[in-house]
C-alpha cells in the first residue's frame, strides 16, 4: 500500500539494488520524498471507502493517489494518464505498481472513478486544510515570516471560478430533466425570440495568498442551483454566488483553524455592513475594495474630510523613489473610525501610485480605495495597500488551473455530478502540492529554464521511462532524515 511504500524511509533500498551508491538527486526522487514530507498518503487514507471490502483489489489510498498523480503531472485527462501507464513494459509496470499500488497490477481509470464517485466533497476540502496544517506544523511559514507574511497573518482571498458551460443538461433523468445540483441555469437574450437556457458550474475558491507569488487553496465551495436566483444579471449572479459562499465558508475555516490569524481580502461586493459584521465576529481582519458606486455616503463623507486642512496636513503621506530609470510616486490618505451602516465601524484607505520613465512619460498609474480593519497611520498605510493589491494573485491562480496544464475546464466525468466535483477538488489538491513543491530550492535549481508545466510532465517521464536504479540511488531517498530548504523569493 502507498503508506507502506512512500512513507517508508527504506522503500527504495528494500525494492531495488542495495549495492547502488547514492547519486545526485533525480527530480522524481525529490518529488517522492516531498510527498512523504507532506504525508499526503496519510491524508488520502483518511478518506471514506463505501465499497464492499471483500470485492476490492486496491486500497482507497491507492485509487486516490492515482487520481492525484494524473493532475499533479498535468496529464490533461485521466485517459491520457491511463494511456501513458498502459504503454509500459512488464518490468516498468511492475515497478510502477510496487510504488503506487498493492500488487503487480495498475487499476483502470474506471476503477478509480467507481471509488471517487462515492466520496463527499467536504473530505477533499479536509485534505486541503490538512496540507496547510502540515506546513504550519513544520514551521515553514513561521521560518519565512518576513518574506511570506510581514504582519504575521495569512491573507485569505475569495473569488468566483467558472469551469463549465453546458448548452444542454449533461446529467439527466429518464424524462430528460437536468439532475445535476451544481448546474446553475442562466438565460441569453431574455425576452427575445432568440432566448435560450444554458447551465454553468461555478466554484468559489478560498486561497491563501503569500508575498512572492505563492498561492495555496484552502477551501473550494461548489455553488448549487437551489442557492442562486436564475433571474439575476451576470454581475449580480457572480456577486450572489460569492456572498453565499463567503457567509457559509468563513465560519468553517475559523472552526477548522481556530488559532490561525487571517486577513480577508475581497473585492467591492464585500463592502457592506453584514460582511464586515461577520468578519468582526470571526476575528478576521480585512482589506475590502470600495468602488465609487458602493457605500456612497461613506465615500462622500471622506471626500468632504479630505478637503479640510487637518486631513491634508495630518492624514496624507507621500513618497518618491527611483527604481532604475523609472520614478515611482506614491500617495496615501486615510480616514479612521468611519461607519458602514448603523453598527459596523471601519477605516478607509485611499492610495495612488504613478510611475514615469526617465523622460517623464507616464508608464503606469494605479488608484485604489479599501475598507481596512486596522487603524491606519503613516507607518502602515503603504503596506496595507500592497497587501490589498496582491488580491490579483488570486486571478492568476485561476488562470493556472485553466490554462497551464491542470485543465480545469476539461470534463473528467460528464454524466456523474458528484464524480465531476470530486475530480475538480482533486485538481486543487494537486495544485496545492505542486505550488509548495516548486518552492523547494532543489526543485528551482533542477527546473532551470523549463516552464513549470513542462517540468511537471518531465517528472512523470522520469518515473515511467528512466531506470529505477538511478532514481532509487538519489541521495535524498537514501537519507533517513531530510531538511527541505524553501526559497520563496524566487518562486513567483
Amino acid at each position: 500500500m502507498i503508506p507502506n511504500l512512500i512513507e517508508s524511509n527504506n522503500f527504495f533500498s528494500q525494492n531495488f539494488d542495495q549495492g547502488i551508491r547514492p547519486s545526485s538527486n533525480k527530480e522524481a526522487a525529490i518529488l517522492l520524498r516531498f510527498l512523504k514530507y507532506l504525508r499526503i498518503s496519510n491524508l488520502f487514507s483518511q478518506l471514506s471507502d463505501k465499497r464492499q471490502q471483500s470485492k476490492t483489489n486496491y486500497s482507497n489510498t491507492s485509487l486516490s493517489f492515482w487520481a492525484f498523480l494524473t493532475l499533479l503531472f498535468r496529464q490533461g485527462s485521466k485517459n491520457g494518464f491511463r494511456t501513458t501507464l498502459g504503454g509500459l513494459s512488464c518490468k516498468k509496470r511492475k515497478a510502477m505498481a510496487s510504488l503506487l499500488m498493492t500488487d503487480d497490477t495498475l487499476p483502470h481509470s474506471s476503477t478509480v472513478d467507481d471509488y471517487l464517485r462515492h466520496l463527499d466533497a467536504e473530505q477533499l476540502n479536509n485534505v486541503l486544510v490538512g496540507i496547510f496544517q502540515r506546513m504550519q506544523k513544520t514551521k515553514v511559514f513561521y521560518n519565512h515570516v518576513s518574506i511570506l507574511m510581514p504582519d504575521n497573518r495569512f491573507l485569505l482571498g475569495c473569488d468566483g471560478f467558472h469551469t463549465h458551460t453546458y448548452s444542454k443538461p449533461h446529467s439527466v433523468d429518464e424524462l430528460g430533466n437536468n439532475i445535476c445540483p451544481y448546474c446553475l441555469p442562466r438565460r441569453r437574450n431574455k425576452g427575445t425570440p432568440q432566448e435560450e437556457v444554458y447551465w454553468v458550474h461555478v466554484f468559489v475558491t478560498f486561497v491563501i495568498i503569500f508575498k512572492g507569488g505563492l498561492k495555496i487553496p484552502i477551501y473550494i465551495y461548489p455553488l448549487k442551483a437551489c442557492q442562486v436566483k436564475e433571474c439575476l444579471s451576470d454581475e449580480a449572479f457572480k456577486q450572489e454566488c460569492e456572498l453565499k459562499a463567503t457567509h457559509a465558508v468563513l465560519p468553517i475555516i475559523k472552526n477548522q483553524l481556530p488559532h490561525t490569524a487571517f486577513t480577508f481580502c475581497g473585492d467591492g461586493l464585500y463592502a457592506n455592513e453584514p460582511t464586515i459584521l461577520l468578519l468582526n465576529s470571526l476575528f478576521f481582519e480585512y482589506l475590502i475594495v470600495r468602488k465609487e458606486k458602493s457605500l456612497k455616503c461613506l465615500g462622500k463623507h471622506c471626500d468632504e474630510l479630505s478637503k479640510t486642512e487637518l486631513y491634508q496636513k495630518s492624514y496624507v503621506f507621500s513618497t518618491c523613489e527611483k527604481n532604475g530609470r523609472k520614478t515611482i510616486t506614491r500617495q496615501a490618505q486615510w480616514f479612521n473610525n468611519e461607519m458602514v451602516g448603523k453598527e459596523a465601524g471601519t477605516n478607509v484607505l485611499r492610495f495612488e501610485e504613478t510611475i514615469v520613465n526617465h523622460e517623464g512619460v507616464l508608464f503606469d498609474h494605479y488608484k485604489g480605495e479599501w475598507l481596512c480593519s486596522k487603524r491606519l497611520h503613516k507607518g502602515n498605510c503603504f503596506e496595507q495597500a500592497k497587501q490589498a493589491r496582491s488580491r490579483w494573485e488570486h486571478e492568476d491562480f485561476h488562470n493556472t488551473c485553466k490554462r497551464r496544464g491542470f485543465e480545469a475546464k476539461h470534463d473528467m466525468a460528464r454524466k456523474d455530478p458528484n464524480l465531476c466535483l470530486i475530480w475538480k477538488l482533486m485538481l486543487f489538491i494537486a495544485f496545492s502540492v505542486f505550488e509548495l513543491f516548486r518552492c523547494l530550492k532543489l526543485v528551482q535549481d533542477a527546473c532551470g529554464r523549463r516552464s513549470w508545466m513542462k517540468f511537471s510532465r518531465d517528472l512523470l517521464h522520469q518515473l515511467v521511462y528512466e531506470d529505477w536504479g538511478e532514481i532509487s540511488s538519489s541521495s535524498i531517498l537514501q537519507k533517513e532524515k531530510v531538511q527541505f530548504r524553501f526559497c520563496f523569493e524566487k518562486s513567483s
